[in-house]
């Protein structure tokens, strides 16, 4: 797949910038490590930076299974500032230093996500998503170990896939012409999407 960068113009004065790649394509494999890592980046990291410090109404990251992964933010004021933000979530890992305390929170939060009251509809379609799927308990119950006995030093080890995917320079932003324009050397297209 072509690398293509877009600069997608609307009439929003704020921006919506989303980074990503695909991790499985640089040989990393998926764990429940990831799991724990996404709450750290998206309740700590994410929000420190990009929602308190930045002034974006939010933003939020996600790993797949199958190996995607991206971090967003919405209704953001800054463009470049938070392309660089994503970029140094690496050494915010390869400096990652929480207390035990700390790490427990995390991984409460994490397990919270993962046992949400379902309906019946819902545990049917969870079923029929882990069976096409081909997830087994086993697996299920392996990444859920990994959930609740890691530590932070297996969050530090996580650094080299995070910094490696950014490194890929996958990126989309959406929002203000004059962002948009000012930043137009990082985008290999810019296009408004009302004409």
């Amino acid at each position: 797949m072509k690398q293509k960068n877009e600069g997608l113009i609307t009439s929003s004065r704020l921006q919506y910038v989303a980074k990503g790649f695909n991790f499985r394509k640089l040989g990393y494999s998926y764990s429940g490590f990831l799991q724990v890592l996404k709450t750290i980046v998206k309740f700590d990291y994410l929000w420190n930076r990009i929602r308190i410090a930045g002034g974006a109404y939010g933003a939020i990251a996600d790993f797949s299974r199958n190996g995607n992964m991206y971090f967003a933010s919405f209704r953001d004021p800054h463009l470049k500032k938070t392309l660089d933000a994503y970029d140094e979530l690496e050494d915010y890992l390869s400096a990652f230093n929480a207390s035990e305390r700390e790490m427990t929170r995390y991984i409460i939060g994490t397990v919270s996500e993962l046992d949400k009251p379902l309906t019946a509809s819902m545990k049917g379609e969870k079923a029929a998503e882990y069976y096409i799927r081909g997830i087994t308990l086993k697996r299920l119950q392996k990444e859920r170990d990994q959930i609740l006995n890691i530590s932070k030093e297996d969050i530090r080890m996580l650094a080299g896939l995070i910094g490696n995917s950014m490194k890929q320079n996958y990126y989309c932003v959406i929002g203000s012409e004059s962002k948009i324009k000012d930043n137009e050397a990082l985008f290999d297209s810019v296009k408004n999407i009302f004409e």
